[in-house]
């Protein structure tokens, strides 16, 4: 049984890269994460792939190779970076002691996911502007965020209760808006560690600012 057991890995277990895969994987890398630096640092309209391709220290012709275009690597730094946050808020949710914890295990997790990643923070500030500009990435972008608020919102639906799901989308909405605005206004005014000193007082902020929304049939859902 257990030969049988082994065998099964083994099979199932994906093949290691090769090497030309494993220098692909870290060029891929290596330009996503001076991408995030630049766009949150010079801004994703002043940031120009050559910017990019200087300090990643690689030629035009390989950005390209990745990515059609400087909106198509915003473009997946929003999904990679939407994606991180749905996982630890997700993870959080999890973990609360209750429904009526839901809510405030969400705000906290994405308070502190911003508060270690501000680079992500303001990428999502500036993709939100441009979503609203006439341009062809535009519904990309606004298609990815939209289905970021919908996985929120069914992870918020328990504190809601039943035949809540306009109500966990509003309060989904509300969480994304205070979480980024309020930490954006901080980070843009007071610097990155000067907020991260700050976060009792975020969290108390952001939660005050929803309690008025978070009512059912019972009541005030505690946060």
């Amino acid at each position: 049984m257990k030969k049988t057991n082994t065998i099964r890995m083994t099979v199932d277990a994906d093949p290691p890269l090769s090497r030309v895969e494993r220098r692909k994987a870290k060029t891929n890398r290596r330009l996503l994460d001076v991408g995030r630096q630049l766009f949150s640092e010079k801004g994703i309209y002043w940031a120009k792939v050559e910017d990019i391709t200087e300090l990643a220290d690689q030629g035009k012709g390989t950005f390209y190779k990745y990515f059609d275009s400087k909106e198509a690597i915003i473009r997946t730094l929003l999904e990679e970076g939407l994606d991180e946050l749905s996982a630890k808020t997700e993870q959080a949710v999890r973990n609360a002691s209750s429904d009526s914890k839901v809510v405030s295990e969400a705000i906290e997790a994405r308070v502190d996911f911003f508060l270690e990643h501000p680079d992500y923070l303001l990428l999502f500030h500036q993709v939100r502007g441009m979503m609203q500009l006439k341009v062809d990435v535009a519904k990309e972008l606004r298609d990815i965020y939209d289905a970021h608020l919908r996985r929120l919102a069914q992870l918020v639906k328990p504190a809601v209760g039943a035949g809540g799901d306009g109500t966990a989308r509003d309060i989904a909405t509300a969480i994304a808006a205070y979480t980024s605005g309020l930490l954006t206004y901080h980070i843009l005014f007071e610097g990155k560690e000067s907020v991260r000193r700050k976060r009792g007082y975020f969290l108390q902020a952001i939660q005050g600012s929803l309690r008025a929304m978070l009512k059912n049939g019972n009541g005030l859902v505690a946060i």
